[in-house]
């Protein structure tokens, strides 16, 4: 049974957790590891499920302890060379990824990252980059976009393949 839940949206942080029975992913860790960690505790969520990061974009809400937590419990961390690039020049990332656990992603190419199946996309917004994933699993597909400025043609195609959906819009030029 797919799993799915939000441990931030907005300013103060932004962390999404996608699981099945056997696998786990986070979606962006811009929250406090503390927060994280208890969060998990309260919804019965093992990090040692967690075998992957994906990132949308290099702000901080978006990736403040992202480091931390791909160091502490060994998960690699997936992005674009760009992301990871901004990830690397913001101050606000205290422990640097380690060049071993950094993966790069293509958007508009797909991947097989344990039981899910992820594509990044293209998503408007005033980052070095900005992607969202569509990731499809047991037969679902499950859509995330952050800080969506705008809504683009290849947006609304895959919004149009999606089971679930979720879109955090709160940027706005």
């Amino acid at each position: 049974m797919l799993k799915f839940i939000s441990f931030g949206s907005g300013s103060s942080g932004n962390c999404y957790y996608l699981g099945t029975a056997t696998d786990g992913l986070f979606v962006d860790i811009g929250v406090v590891l503390r927060t994280l960690k208890k969060y998990a505790r309260d919804y019965g969520i093992s990090l040692n499920s967690v075998r992957r990061i994906l990132i949308t974009h290099d702000h901080a809400d978006h990736i403040k302890s992202v480091g931390a937590f791909s160091h502490d419990y060994n998960v690699p961390v997936y992005a674009p060379e760009k992301v990871h690039i901004g990830i690397d020049n913001n101050y606000c990332v205290q422990r640097k990824l380690q060049k071993d656990l950094k993966l790069f992603l293509e958007p508009g190419t797909t991947v097989r990252l344990g039981d899910f199946l992820v594509t990044p996309f293209f998503v408007p917004h005033d980052a070095s980059e900005n992607v969202g994933y569509k990731i499809e699993v047991e037969g679902l597909v499950f859509v995330i976009m952050t800080d969506a400025g705008s809504v683009t043609e290849e947006m609304k195609g895959i919004i149009g393949e999606a089971n679930y959906l979720v879109i955090e819009a709160n940027h706005d030029v």
